[in-house]
């Protein structure tokens, strides 16, 4: 393989290969992508260190180093620092590496991903780490790494998923804060202390928070209740005291809340009827008093409970998902009683609350059927003067009902505080459009046409033809019009979860790919739709639109604008795509999905190939060439 010397790509995972792994590959100037996970390859036994890393400093083009799940064996090299700057992935999971992180990893500028899980590193996680910028997650879990997690971490501004359980690390920085781009931390079975800092209840987009297994005290801040995105909350087997916050209660998006085994005190917090999405709830082994509240039968998706070991008391609700428990999830709690199939003692009969109940509904017949009397009653009072009302001769208007409300330019120019630029939502080639606030509390996108721009005039009309006769649930209504000589404005029904762009180019909002394919789908039901209704016509261009939508289709899975600063002279967003393909695709795929999806990456990866090829065809140069709207609709679907 050495002798190779334009090989770009070399794959031999998941065989049974064995033997050295050769310092030759270093002879492979041009090596792009090196992955030999899951095999039985080892380093150069005459040394400590895995010399084959060293050898691989010549490959300056190198992107990618997997060596997963090999007996490697051996101490990372300090030349590790000298591997190439264009390096965005190191995966060395399960490879018997022993000894420290070097201090000069820091070096590779350009990592974005690196997992050194289940090794038998020591030492402490290097200060060094926040030269790192791009880097966006860290798995470093499975290991002996000693010492604090190091305040430097704060400072990788994209730091997506933090993953450092199984150490012996002793302490959490509160300034993890600060990492607004945060979605999961997870510091299970380490050797924690102190308090969950307060400030980490900032980190409102995080999902998943996992501080199970360690020495944590004090109470539970309520500022817990701030991780609005949680799903996964696990604080089990620690030493917390006092109260459940009730702001727990506000995260709605919450799947698995473990509390259980510590000593926590107070009743089970009633808001907790409002976690909807809530599949497991363990909040054993603590010192909870109090009943199981009844609204607990409300959460539908709840499949494991789980209050054993408490100092409850009361009768256990019987119904919704309660009906699948048995007596574990309850017992030890002398206190409970209920049905049967819990283990619990019956609950006593009690006749006042029978009687008092009893008393109650007998009320609110009485008072329901004097209510339908008068009910009644007005019906027959209103419909008599109906009937003579019907003999009188009347005018009848027959004027048509106005369809759009109408507008004035004062009452724009007060709905956008004057187009002031805090209102601003985009900028386009004819027209900018605001957000603005009519007179009524009514929320609108205000698109108003740059009339001095060539063809602006003629887009108004446009726009104005097609959206006032097309009826399609994706496209934007348009509500009026505002026109005069000087003046074209729509007003159009207002999008609050604001524009693609903000969804594909913000860290505060992630895409997977299933919801990327259905941007671009509903975007192909649209043209499908207008080249059907339009195309004859000549309103919409049908060729046009498909090259159009070719780049567009291009942008959300590469996460590259085609106005980017790296597409200049030849070089396009189309160029660089169509040089990928169909062999070197994980060259110019949005890095954010495949750090989403992590194992199944390979998938996504040929996924992400067929619509970009797809998008390619769409963009060809010759209109004749380019595939018909409803072909795309159909092959997109069947990705």
């Amino acid at each position: 393989i050495s002798n190779a010397s334009k090989l770009i790509s070399v794959d031999l995972s998941v065989n049974n290969f064995t033997g050295i792994v050769p310092n030759s590959l270093g002879n492979l100037g041009l090596l792009e992508s090196l992955k030999l996970r899951n095999n039985n390859f080892i380093s150069e036994p005459s040394s400590p260190y895995l010399s084959f890393i060293t050898s691989l400093t010549n490959c300056t083009k190198l992107r990618v180093l997997e060596i997963s799940n090999n007996p490697i064996t051996g101490t990372l090299p300090v030349s590790i620092g000298n591997l190439s700057t264009s390096l965005e992935v190191i995966y060395a999971t399960g490879c018997r590496i022993r000894g420290t992180i070097p201090n000069e990893i820091s070096n590779l500028s350009g990592l974005f991903s690196f997992s050194l899980r289940r090794n038998d590193l020591s030492g402490s996680i290097p200060s060094t780490i926040k030269g790192l910028q791009k880097l966006q997650r860290i798995h470093v879990a499975d290991n002996n790494l000693r010492g604090s997690i190091p305040n430097d971490i704060c400072q990788l501004p994209n730091l997506f998923a933090l993953n450092l359980y199984t150490n012996y690390l002793s302490a959490v920085p509160a300034c993890l804060s600060n990492i607004s781009s945060l979605r999961e931390l997870v510091l299970s079975s380490n050797k924690l202390t102190a308090r969950i800092p307060t400030s980490l209840g900032n980190l409102q987009d995080l999902l998943i928070f996992d501080a199970s297994f360690n020495s944590l005290h004090g109470s539970l801040p309520y500022e817990i209740g701030n991780l609005k995105a949680v799903t996964l909350l696990d604080l089990s087997y620690n030493n917390f005291f006092g109260d459940i916050p009730s702001s727990i209660g506000d995260l709605q998006n919450l799947v698995n809340l473990s509390l259980g085994h510590n000593e926590l005190t107070g009743t089970i917090p009633k808001t907790f009827r409002s976690l909807v999405s809530l599949e497991i709830l363990d909040l054993s082994h603590n010192n909870l008093s109090g009943v199981i509240p009844k609204s607990l039968d409300e959460l539908l998706y709840l499949k494991y409970f789980n209050v054993s070991y408490n100092n409850l008391y009361g009768e256990i609700p019987s119904g919704g998902p309660f009906r699948n428990f048995t007596g574990q999830s309850f017992l030890p709690n002398g206190g409970l009683c209920g049905a049967t199939q819990f283990g619990v003692r019956p609950c006593k009969t009690n006749y006042v609350g029978r009687l008092r109940t009893l008393k109650k509904v007998v009320i609110i017949c009485v008072s329901s059927a004097i209510s339908l009397i008068v009910l009644v009653f007005i019906f027959v009072l209103l419909w008599i003067r109906c009937q003579k009302s019907k003999r009188l001769p009347i005018e009848i208007d027959l004027q048509p009902v106005t369809a759009h409300r109408r507008i004035t330019h004062q009452e724009i120019l007060e709905a956008t505080d004057g187009f002031d630029e805090s209102n601003l939502l985009g900028n386009g080639s004819f027209g900018s459009v605001y957000k603005g606030v009519l007179s009524d509390g009514i929320i609108v996108a205000i698109k108003i046409f740059k009339l001095q721009q060539e063809r602006a005039l003629k887009s108004f009309h446009v726009e104005c033809e097609i959206i006032r006769n097309v009826r399609h649930r994706n496209l934007i209504k348009i509500l009026t019009s505002c026109s005069n000589p000087d003046f074209k404005v729509l007003i159009l029904e207002y999008m609050p979860n604001g524009s693609l762009e903000k969804w594909l180019y913000s860290y505060s909002y992630v895409l997977d790919i299933l919801q990327r394919l259905d941007i671009v789908i509903d975007l192909a039901c649209v043209l499908d739709y207008l080249h059907h209704e339009y195309g004859l016509g000549g309103l919409v261009s049908t060729s046009c639109d498909g090259y159009s939508y070719g780049i567009i289709l291009m942008e959300p899975f590469t996460g590259r604008k085609p106005t980017d600063e790296m597409f200049a002279g030849h070089m396009t967003l189309k160029c660089w795509v169509k040089e990928s393909l169909p062999s070197a695709v994980i060259q110019v795929l949005d890095r954010n999905l495949l750090r989403q999806e992590g194992e199944n990456s390979l998938v996504v990866v040929d996924c992400i190939s067929s619509i970009l090829m797809l998008a390619v065809d769409c963009a060809a140069e010759s209109p004749e060439q380019r595939i018909d709207m409803k072909d795309v609709l159909a092959t997109l679907k069947k990705i």
